[in-house]
C-alpha cells in the first residue's frame, strides 16, 4: 500500500505548472474571498437556464456572520454554500503551505473565527438549516447537503492544521463530528441513513489518517454501508416530516441519482449523479485499504471499469447529461449537451488516487494526468478569475444560445455561479497539484514518479531532483542520492511517449517495465538518470459504439487532448476534414505569445467549399461538395475559450 506524500515534501519548480499554483495564490484565492464577500462586482451566472436558480450575489460569508449573530438577514443562496467557504479554506491552507504568508493566513484565521462563532453550542454547524428550518436538522437528508458541508469543513480543517499548526478549525470540525456521531448510528434510536450528497465518508477516512482515532473510520463505513440498506429511508424521512408537522413536501426521490438504489458494496456500475457516485466510490476505496473489505475494493474496481472503458470522455470529463448532472448509458458521450462538471473531473481524480495508492498501476495515473491536463484545468480560464462549470467538447454559440437544450454550456467562462462549487474546488486541487508527483511504497522501500513536473522531494533515505522543461521539452533528468541505502525508483513511461530511453550516469539501460513504471533499483550515489522519449500526434479514435464520435477523431500529443477554435481557423470548423494518416506529419508550433505560452499543431485537411446554393437551400439532391487542401490549427483544449467568444470542436471530422 503506496503512502501519500505531505505537501511540503514536493517543492515544485516548474514553468507549467508554477504558473497556476501562483496564479490560484495571487488572483484566484483573493478574487474568490471577494466574490464569496459580496464585495466585488460582477456578472453572477446561473449553472443551467433556469430563473428559480440563485445568481443574485454569493453571500456564503455574509450566512456565516447572520448565523453568528453579527448582521441581521436571511440565508442567500444554495444549501450547500458553506462548503464553498469550507474548500476556499482548503485552498488557503495548501497555499500557506507552500508559501507562507501573513496576511493571507491573517485573513483565514478572520473567517475560521466566525465559523466557531457561528456554530452552535451543541456543535450543530450548517447555517442554511440555521437560519432557514431549524426544527429539520438532519431530516431531509436527501437533499440537505449537511453532512457534504461537513465533510468539506473537515478536509479543510485538517489542510489548514497541517500548513499552520493552528487547531481551531480543527476543533470546530470535531464538535461538528461529535452531534453527527450522537445522531447516526446502528444504535436504537439513531438516524440510520446517509447524507444524500456524499463527501463526508473520504472526510472521515481522511481524518482517522490524521487522527488515528479508529471512530472516525468507523463512522465512515457506518455511512457507506447504511446507504441503500432500506431504500425507503428517504421517502420514511419526508412522510415522518409531514405527520409531524413540520413540512408539506412530496418530493420525487430517485434513488439511482442517489446511488441508494442498493448498498455500495452491491453496485457494480456508475449511476447517478457523477460527482456523487465518484467521491461515493472514493470514501469506498479509502475504506477498503484500511479494513482489507475485499468486497468493498472490488465493487471500486467494478466502477472504475465502467467509467473508464464506457463513460468517460476523451478528456477525463464525465457526467453526460444536465439533468441530474449524472450518468447515463455506457458509450452515451454527446460532445455538445454533455455535462463534464469540473468537479467530476476533480472527483475521478481522487478515485483514481484511491486506487493507485492500493495497487499501483499506471493505468490510474493515466487517468489522473488526463483530468489535470484536461478536463479539470479547463475548468478556469488562463487569468485565474473565470469558471467554468460544465466543459464541453463541442460548441457553436449560435445554437446553444437559442437552444434550450444546451443552457447549461456556456461559451466563455463566467466570473461567478450562482452554484459555485467549482471555482474553489479547482483551487484547492490544482493548488495542491504536488501530492501526485511522488509515491512512496514504505514496506518496499520503492518512489514512484508519476508525472514529468520539475520537482524536488526528500523520502527518507532517498532524495529527488526532478528537471524537465516538459512539455516544451522531451528529457526528464532526475538526481538522487539514497544515503548509502538501496532504493527502487520507479518512473512511470506514458501511453502517449515512444521510443523512451533511459540512461543512468551516461549508460543506458533496458527498459524494465512493471505496471507501466521503468523500475530502477540500486544505492544511489549523487547519480542521474535520463530519460528521453517522442511525443509524436495522436489520432485517437473512439469505441464504435461511441454514436456520437462515428466517423470522426481527436487529437492528443502528450497528455493533451487537442481542439479547433474559429479564431485559429478561417472557415467553419465542421467543413474541414482530416486524415487519419496526415495526423502524425503535422506541424508543431510552440506560440510563448499565444496562450500564457502554448503548443500548436498545424494538420493537413481538406476543406469543404460552401456553395451559394446553401444559401437558399435547407438540403439538395445528389450535391457533390467541391473540396480544396487546406490545414486546419488547433490548440490544447484547456486553453479554449480564452479569447472571446466562438465555435469550438475536439472531435474533428474525417
Amino acid at each position: 500500500m503506496l503512502k501519500e506524500l505531505a505537501l511540503s515534501q514536493a517543492k515544485l519548480k516548474d514553468s507549467f505548472w508554477s504558473y497556476y499554483v501562483n496564479n490560484i495564490k495571487e488572483k484566484t484565492i483573493p478574487y474568490q474571498y471577494k466574490v464569496m464577500d459580496n464585495s466585488i462586482d460582477i456578472n453572477i451566472e446561473r449553472e443551467r437556464e433556469d430563473e428559480s436558480l440563485p445568481a443574485e450575489k454569493s453571500n456564503a460569508i455574509e450566512n456565516f456572520r447572520i448565523a453568528a449573530g453579527i448582521n441581521e438577514g436571511e440565508h442567500y443562496g444554495w444549501f450547500f454554500q458553506d462548503s464553498d467557504v469550507y474548500k476556499w479554506l482548503e485552498a488557503v491552507a495548501y497555499s500557506l503551505e507552500i508559501t507562507p504568508d501573513k496576511e493571507l493566513e491573517e485573513l483565514a484565521d478572520s473567517v475560521i473565527e466566525l465559523i466557531g462563532k457561528a456554530q452552535e453550542e451543541d456543535g450543530y454547524l450548517d447555517t442554511f438549516f440555521q437560519l432557514k428550518f431549524p426544527n429539520l436538522k438532519y431530516r431531509e437528508l436527501h437533499y440537505s447537503h449537511e453532512l457534504y458541508c461537513a465533510g468539506h469543513l473537515i478536509e479543510a480543517a485538517i489542510g489548514y492544521t497541517e500548513a499552520t499548526g493552528k487547531s481551531e478549525l480543527l476543533t470546530i470540525a470535531l464538535k461538528v463530528i461529535d452531534h453527527i456521531e450522537a445522531h447516526f448510528g446502528y444504535e436504537e434510536g439513531k438516524i440510520q441513513g446517509a447524507d444524500g450528497h456524499q463527501e463526508i465518508e473520504l472526510a472521515l477516512v481522511k481524518l482517522y489518517e490524521f487522527t488515528g482515532e479508529k471512530k472516525y473510520l468507523a463512522l465512515a463505513n457506518f455511512f457507506t454501508d447504511i446507504r441503500g440498506k432500506d431504500p425507503k429511508f428517504y421517502e420514511k424521512q419526508v412522510e415522518q416530516n409531514n405527520r409531524d408537522g413540520l413540512s408539506d413536501s412530496h418530493p420525487r426521490i430517485n434513488l439511482t441519482y442517489l446511488q441508494a438504489y442498493t448498498q455500495p458494496k452491491n453496485q457494480t456500475t456508475a449511476e447517478g449523479h457523477a460527482v456523487r457516485m465518484l467521491y461515493m466510490a472514493t470514501g469506498m476505496a479509502r475504506i477498503a485499504k484500511h479494513t482489507n473489505d475485499e468486497e468493498l475494493l472490488q465493487a471500486c474496481k467494478h466502477i472504475w471499469t465502467n467509467v473508464t472503458t464506457k463513460k468517460m470522455y476523451v478528456t477525463a470529463g464525465v457526467g453526460s447529461t444536465v439533468h441530474g448532472e449524472a450518468f447515463t448509458g455506457d458509450y452515451d458521450l454527446p460532445n455538445d449537451t454533455m455535462y463534464c462538471e469540473t468537479c467530476a473531473s476533480i472527483a475521478l481524480i481522487y478515485f483514481a488516487y484511491e486506487l493507485f495508492k492500493i495497487e499501483p498501476k499506471a493505468e490510474y495515473m493515466a487517468v489522473i494526468e488526463r483530468a489535470l491536463y484536461n478536463g479539470i484545468l479547463s475548468g478556469a480560464a488562463i487569468d485565474g478569475e473565470h469558471f467554468f462549470y460544465v466543459n464541453p467538447l463541442e460548441v457553436y454559440p449560435a445554437f446553444s444560445k437559442q437552444n434550450p437544450g444546451q443552457g447549461h454550456v456556456k461559451t466563455q467562462r463566467p466570473e461567478w455561479l450562482g452554484c459555485a462549487c467549482c471555482p474553489p474546488n479547482f483551487a484547492r486541487t490544482i493548488g495542491s497539484i504536488q501530492r501526485y508527483l511522488y509515491t512512496w511504497d514504505q514496506e518496499n522501500k520503492t518512489v514512484y514518479s508519476n508525472l514529468f513536473v520539475s520537482s524536488e522531494t526528500q523520502i527518507e533515505d532517498l532524495k529527488v531532483e526532478q528537471r524537465t522543461e516538459f512539455p516544451k521539452s522531451n528529457r526528464v533528468s532526475y538526481y538522487l542520492s539514497s544515503n548509502g541505502k538501496e532504493v527502487t525508483f520507479k518512473i512511470r513511461i506514458p501511453e502517449w511517449t515512444k521510443n523512451a530511453i533511459i540512461r543512468v550516469n551516461g549508460v543506458q539501460q533496458a527498459l524494465n517495465l512493471d505496471n507501466g513504471y521503468a523500475v530502477l533499483k540500486k544505492v544511489w550515489e549523487e547519480e542521474v538518470i535520463e530519460l528521453t522519449f517522442e511525443t509524436p500526434i495522436f489520432a485517437i479514435t473512439a469505441n464504435p459504439n461511441v454514436v456520437s464520435d462515428v466517423n470522426r477523431l481527436a487529437v492528443q500529443r502528450g497528455p493533451f487532448v487537442y481542439c479547433a477554435e474559429s479564431i485559429d481557423n478561417e472557415d467553419k470548423l465542421q467543413t474541414y476534414h482530416v486524415n487519419v494518416e496526415k495526423i502524425a506529419l503535422g506541424e508543431v508550433m510552440y506560440k510563448e505569445e499565444v496562450l500564457n505560452g502554448v503548443t500548436q499543431i498545424k494538420i493537413e485537411a481538406k476543406k469543404e467549399m460552401l456553395h451559394e446554393s446553401w444559401e437558399s437551400n435547407l438540403y439538395q439532391f445528389n450535391y457533390q461538395a467541391e473540396m480544396e487542401k487546406s490545414s486546419i490549427t488547433l490548440i490544447p483544449y484547456y486553453a479554449w475559450g480564452n479569447r472571446g467568444e466562438g465555435d469550438m470542436l475536439v472531435w474533428l471530422y474525417k
